[in-house]
């Protein structure tokens, strides 16, 4: 059996449960997650979890773990960081800066929302780079909204988050 290691934000990996790492950290480090898609990082009972982990993966595990305010802690209770051995970074080419702070978008002018929740399945759409686009599918409401359009022009099927993608009413 092999020794793991937890990114966990508790006092201990065992209680990760009662202070969870929540889908807000996931968010800030998917890039990390998304780079290193070949690492078995198993996410279970609030913590993320690897089984043997070698000391450029615990260096990968430290630079998570900063970025999301929590620590790396082993079976047994004891702590990694940098302080008494230096673990490797992750390469230059994989570094990212730290998110240091997530802010909500500006509001949305009150005439993009009408529009927006005003569009119907077959309506057709301007997109400022993909041109004119027929709506196959409204999923979610508000800010949330997600279109599922289909592009003339080579452009082909594409699905964008209304409250952000470039579009206006079809003239």
């Amino acid at each position: 059996m092999s020794y793991d290691l937890h990114i966990t934000k508790a006092e201990h990996w065992i209680a990760s449960e009662q202070n969870p790492i929540t889908k807000d950290d996931v968010i800030k480090i998917a890039d990390i997650l998304n780079t290193y898609k070949g690492i078995p990082f198993m996410f279970q009972d609030g913590r993320i979890t690897l089984c043997g982990a070698n000391d450029t993966m615990i260096g990968l595990m430290i630079t998570i773990a900063n970025r999301i305010g929590a620590r790396v802690q082993g079976d047994e209770g004891e702590y990694y960081d940098n302080t008494n051995k230096p673990y490797p970074e992750p390469p230059e080419y994989h570094r990212v800066a730290p998110v240091v702070e997530i802010y909500e978008s500006e509001s949305i002018p009150d005439e993009q929302l009408k529009f927006i929740g005003s569009l119907r399945i077959e309506d057709e759409i301007q997109h400022a780079k993909f041109g004119i686009g027929k709506v196959l599918e409204i999923i979610g409401d508000g800010k949330d909204t997600e279109l599922k359009v289909k592009f003339i022009d080579l452009i082909g099927t594409k699905r964008v988050l209304a409250y952000f993608a470039p579009i206006t009413p079809c003239k």
